[in-house]
């Protein structure tokens, strides 16, 4: 396999692939300071809508995608303890609603503070911030799906055709329950649906499996494509023609009803899905052609960085952010303030991550002594 130096790593992790990511970083980030702190005027503005689109395809659809990418060029392939490290980023979702949810919320109760009486209690209490369902929960679910997938070395045609059936059943299964509430929490990770609709929590279930497991299987599918390509530059140019070919087919869809289609970001029907699902696969193809035109350079640099922190960025970020809140109100904030606390939460994200690396680095020298 011939592999040029400007897209590998030293891990033989494709660059392109840890561009996509770092980049993802800072967008997520962004969006999610914007929908915290930002007033209405500013979110309908176009910077808000600048921000709000490149936080929506190139985020968490490109970090769920590139998870099972990197999933088949990982060498570790034990099943156990892929189940476990699953198993662990499951739970460390639930310890991050605690963090960031549960103890403000009741600190803020206790307190008595106004912004309590702005929250739709009837919707949104300490139960429910405990159980909302996002990016690490899910992660963890669909790590022990790949596992299992790979377990059992179903082919990469099975694979993505599981991805397209994903994103075209979802909407046919949201909401459905036993009406026995054990077994109907265990259901909502799958396909919740519970509106919220306060602020930047738009829906208890952000990342219900289905429709989003299509984003890692399509990772998996793309990563074994990668992996055991003979010319890895004919294939990205394919990912990038199959990419907008796919994008282009979910506009079409989604044209007459783009409510329906898109409905909420973490709920997108068929139209939606195919639309980020082509998107994404083309933007790994732009980030491949933006590594091949500009000079490695210190700004790619810090991004690698963060492509290899997300777990640590995203745990930090949301803390600061949310513990933010009793400084600057929720969605009252302006363009400057916008900024400046985008630049800001990025810089102590950024801080945090290198701290944790260098304790862990430590740590492992430690050991070796």
């Amino acid at each position: 396999m011939i592999i040029k130096m400007n897209v590998t790593t030293q891990n033989n992790r494709l660059l392109s692939i840890d561009l996509a990511r770092g980049l993802a970083v800072f967008f997520m980030i962004a969006v999610h300071t914007l929908e915290v702190f930002a007033s209405e005027e500013v979110k309908n503005s176009v910077f808000g809508q600048i921000i709000e689109f490149f936080g929506g395809p190139p985020a968490a659809p490109v970090f769920m995608t590139l998870m099972g990418f990197s999933f088949i060029y990982s060498r570790k392939s034990e099943l156990k303890p892929r189940l476990l490290r699953g198993f662990k980023i499951f739970l460390s979702g639930y310890i991050l609603n605690i963090i960031r949810g549960v103890l403000p919320f009741t600190l803020s109760t206790y307190l008595k503070m106004d912004i309590i009486e702005t929250f739709p209690l009837e919707k949104l209490n300490g139960y429910t911030i405990l159980t909302i369902v996002d990016i690490l929960q899910f992660a963890g679910i669909a790590l022990m799906i790949m596992a299992l997938i790979q377990e059992f070395k179903i082919n990469k045609y099975v694979i993505l055709f599981s991805a397209f059936l994903i994103s075209m059943l979802s909407p046919f299964l949201w909401g459905l329950n036993l009406n026995i509430p054990v077994i109907d929490q265990i259901l909502e990770l799958f396909w919740g649906d519970q509106p919220i609709e306060f602020s930047f929590i738009a829906n208890k279930i952000a990342f219900p499996v289905f429709p989003w497991l299509s984003f890692p299987l399509l990772g998996m599918f793309l990563g074994d494509t990668m992996k055991n390509a003979n010319d890895q530059n004919r294939t990205f140019k394919h990912f990038g023609i199959g990419g907008i070919l796919v994008l282009l087919i979910g506009v079409a869809i989604s044209y007459s009803n783009v409510d329906y289609h898109f409905n909420d970001y973490y709920h997108s029907r068929q139209g939606g899905m195919l639309f980020m699902c082509g998107f994404v696969v083309f933007w790994l193809y732009i980030n491949k052609l933006i590594l091949d035109k500009v000079p490695q350079n210190k700004f790619f640099d810090l991004l690698f960085r963060w492509s290899n922190g997300v777990t640590n960025i995203y745990f930090a970020q949301w803390i600061i952010i949310i513990w933010s809140i009793a400084f600057f109100g929720i969605n009252q904030s302006s363009y400057v303030t916008i900024i400046l606390l985008i630049l800001t939460f990025t810089f102590i994200s950024h801080f945090i991550n290198e701290f944790i690396i260098f304790r862990q680095n430590k740590n492992k020298i430690k050991q070796t002594e």
